[in-house]
């Protein structure tokens, strides 16, 4: 099944061709419930084959569990056939259960040029890849 496509080209260098539906995987990051790692692959593979091809992912879902449980998924696709977004600007600091207090404990704001290297960075680590498409 092959759902609609869109093409994207505002710098005029070739563009992004993306499905008009995405995945956004806020969830996989437990966002609303927790869920098992069986049926947040289960939710992947049935998008998938019904013909997603965007997903759309952030470090603070979940704390990177969205990022984490994305990597095997995507781990076996050719690069060229998905479309994968991200944000920006903040930096998961993890720490101990005991010193998850307050603001700046869970992530941090780098500042300038290390608002978007550093989580960037750490973001491609978690899901395996060289790039992000979008940002």
């Amino acid at each position: 099944m092959g759902l609609q496509t869109r093409h994207w080209d505002r710098l005029g260098n070739g563009g992004l061709t993306f499905t008009e539906l995405g995945f956004g995987a806020a969830p996989l990051g437990n966002l609303y419930k927790a869920i098992s790692d069986n049926d947040a692959r289960a939710t992947l593979d049935a998008a998938w084959e019904g013909g997603v091809r965007y997903f759309d992912t952030a470090p603070l879902y979940g704390l990177g569990l969205s990022e984490t449980r994305l990597n095997p998924f995507l781990r076996d696709k050719p690069r060229d056939s998905y479309i994968l977004s991200s944000k920006v600007g903040r930096l998961i600091e993890y720490c101990t259960p005991e010193h998850r207090a307050g603001i700046g404990k869970w992530f941090d704001v780098p500042q300038r040029r290390e608002f978007l290297t550093t989580p960037m960075t750490a973001s491609c680590v978690r899901l395996n890849i060289h790039f992000h498409a979008l940002v």
